[in-house]
């Protein structure tokens, strides 16, 4: 599947917070601005794409900040949305 550049943006922006290239400070310090500034976009590239983000990634977040997880579980949670929110495109990145 092809992924629209702010859908690519977030794919990127999340993948390197699983892959521990950012910590759960900085993920959380960005995450809300960049879905302010991208998501209506997403919506546009693809707007089925965009509302399993809002079901996956973005209530995995809130779960997760709501509860004040530690960065592993946090982590791992964001995966599993990641995952979710993908699905066999993933393969594909």
């Amino acid at each position: 599947m092809k992924f629209g550049k702010h859908t690519k943006f977030m794919i990127d922006f999340i993948k390197d917070f699983i892959d521990g290239e950012i910590d759960s400070y900085f993920f959380d310090l960005d995450y809300s601005a960049y879905v302010i500034e991208h998501f209506p976009y997403m919506e546009k590239e693809n707007s089925e794409l965009a509302e399993r983000f809002a079901e996956t990634i973005d209530y995995a977040y809130e779960y997760c900040m709501d509860r004040r997880l530690p960065e592993e579980e946090f982590r791992t949670q964001i995966s599993k949305a990641f995952d979710q929110w993908l699905g066999k495109e993933r393969n594909q990145l």
